[in-house]
């Protein structure tokens, strides 16, 4: 009796934590409306240019699929209620659906092809992400009614361990400035730890801190992670300095996604919190319509073209030094005849493995559909419960287990062979695919392994495995209650707040599915989440010493004077 009580005050508690805040702002709903809206008008424009263009059966069905997950999108997971309650696993639907429906229907459109163009088997690709849809939705619906409390409480061990602990400015610097070092040691300095598959614990302990590069970037959005401190004015210059320090070393590490992923979860962070209501929807301004228009015309027009420079001398960058690496890939982007030749070249066909599906390098990170058919390509060449791949995958989870509790287990699962190779090289090498095959991480996708290594199994693993996935990505945001609530200044405009270790990884949560196999779940949740989590408590306490030790300095000073 005393505990349901107690249950029953604490729900009435937050329950009126939030319709404080909804009070405070009754914006956030207005404007979940309107990028809704929006977004229905741009996908009926696109929807009508395909049907007039592009008129087939085929590329209708796609439509229709297409224009049903939006519907699910839009009615289940676009809602104030359901960000608020379960923010990051809905977030993870949307980007499933954004990725492998909205996405390339937008994309294609824009670049005047088809949704379905250069499919093999778009039947297929669009039955197989309909139907992984379907098990999504209801993996998590049963999650949202077994789960009383998906996110994090005050009293919880996330807590106490400072994960929701709000981070000042100086300790964001410092973990931006931790990444960039970690990045120049394993690619310009020691390039082996970040090609090697395994190795010493402390190199890949070193190689796990590279993500919090682009940790400087979130000072603007300290309201989602309890940071109300206004931002000061040297920030915008500072963080230029800064991305010009990120650029060169991206350049040098010969990788156009590690510049790129970075600046995606700032802008899914800011997405996130217009959405929630935290930030001010003033998107259509003349300013902020001026530096759209310049951003579009950066990343289509410059940044494009680098990116196609870096890929011109990759094969170049084990073979030589870091400075003639950045020399040359300089070179590559001057020489615009080049680049435009090396395009054309990607844009023929490329044989049994062919990934062309849009022109702009970048848009293609978040919606090439290319990859569900050329897995589903080859694994139709094989039968289903293929006991290579069914090996290969128990082994990919296996490998997962640090050494000592392989060997102590008496398990032979030997790292450096399995993650030396992609889930695409080797279903393409069991598929008939030439032996040299292996080792050119080729991109698999779920629908097409999962096929090949479990049959339509592969959609139960996913349904079940989802379930803690969505529980734990939920447990990085903490409900606050209304005591603390009253008590901060200026109040909060929602009654949750972020961790920020949950922030960082935004791209990640985005872009979780589609994964090159169902297996994700169980590395996720053997390794990855704790990985994750323990990694971020660590840098938190040594940048938050260091910056007590900093900010301490110059008052010692002045008393000694």
């Amino acid at each position: 009796m005393y505990n349901s009580h107690v249950r029953s005050m604490m729900s009435k508690e937050y329950s009126s934590a939030e319709n404080m805040t909804r009070g405070k702002n009754g914006a956030d709903n207005a404007f979940i409306f309107n990028v809704v809206r929006w977004s229905w008008m741009a996908l009926a424009m696109a929807c009508t240019f395909q049907c007039l263009l592009f008129i087939s059966i085929t590329n209708i069905t796609a439509i229709i699929s297409i224009v049903f997950a939006w519907i699910v999108a839009t009615k289940v997971f676009m809602r104030p209620g359901m960000l608020r309650s379960h923010p990051l696993s809905a977030f993870l639907i949307i980007g499933f659906i954004a990725t492998q429906f909205y996405f390339p229907l937008l994309f294609t459109t824009l670049e005047g092809k088809p949704v379905i163009f250069n499919l093999e088997f778009p039947y297929q690709v669009f039955f197989h992400s309909t139907a992984s849809l379907l098990v999504l939705v209801i993996s998590h619906t049963l999650y949202r009614i077994l789960i009383n409390q998906p996110l994090s409480t005050p009293s919880s061990w996330l807590n106490k361990i400072g994960i929701f602990s709000p981070p000042v400015d100086l300790q964001l610097w410092l973990m931006g400035f931790v990444g960039l070092g970690a990045t120049v040691y394993v690619y310009l300095l020691s390039p082996n730890i970040g090609w090697e598959v395994s190795g010493a614990a402390s190199d890949k302990a070193i190689q796990g801190l590279i993500p919090f590069s682009y940790a400087p970037y979130f000072i603007p959005f300290g309201a989602l992670y309890g940071n109300f401190k206004t931002p000061s004015k040297r920030l915008v210059p500072l963080l230029l300095i800064f991305t010009v320090l990120l650029f060169i070393v991206s350049i040098g590490r010969n990788s156009r996604g590690a510049f790129m992923l970075g600046f995606t979860s700032v802008g899914f962070t800011y997405a996130l919190g217009l959405l929630l209501g935290v930030f001010k929807p003033q998107i259509f301004t003349v300013k902020n319509l001026i530096i759209a228009a310049i951003a579009f015309l950066v990343v289509t027009g410059p940044i494009a073209d680098l990116g196609t420079a870096m890929v011109i001398i990759r094969g170049q960058r084990n073979k030589i030094s870091n400075a003639e690496l950045i020399d040359l890939t300089l070179q590559a982007f001057g020489d615009k005849q080049a680049i435009k030749a090396r395009r054309l070249e990607d844009n023929q066909e490329q044989g049994d493995w062919d990934e062309r599906y849009l022109d702009n390098i970048f848009t293609a990170r978040f919606s090439n559909l290319k990859f569900n058919d050329a897995s589903i390509a080859q694994a139709n060449k094989i039968s289903d419960q293929n006991d290579g791949m069914l090996q290969y995958s128990i082994k990919y989870v296996l490998g997962t287990l640090p050494g000592p509790i392989l060997t102590a287990l008496n398990v032979d699962a030997d790292k450096d062979a399995v993650y030396a190779v992609s889930f695409g090289d080797y279903l393409y090498a069991e598929a008939g695919g030439p032996v040299e095959a292996l080792g050119g991480f080729r991109t698999g996708h779920f629908s097409g392994t999962g096929m090949a290594s479990f049959g339509w199994w592969y959609l139960l693993f996913l349904g079940v495995g989802m379930f803690p996935v969505y529980w734990l990505f939920d447990k990085l945001v903490v409900k606050v209650s209304l005591r603390d609530l009253q008590s901060m200044i200026p109040a909060p405009k929602i009654a949750i707040r972020f961790s920020l270790c949950g922030i960082l990884a935004l791209t990640s949560i985005f872009q979780f599915l589609p994964s090159e196999s169902v297996t994700i779940t169980a590395t996720f949740l053997i390794r990855g989440w704790i990985q994750m989590v323990l990694l971020y408590a660590v840098i938190f306490y040594v940048t938050k010493i260091l910056a007590g030790i900093f900010q301490n300095k110059p008052k010692r000073v002045r008393a000694i004077r």
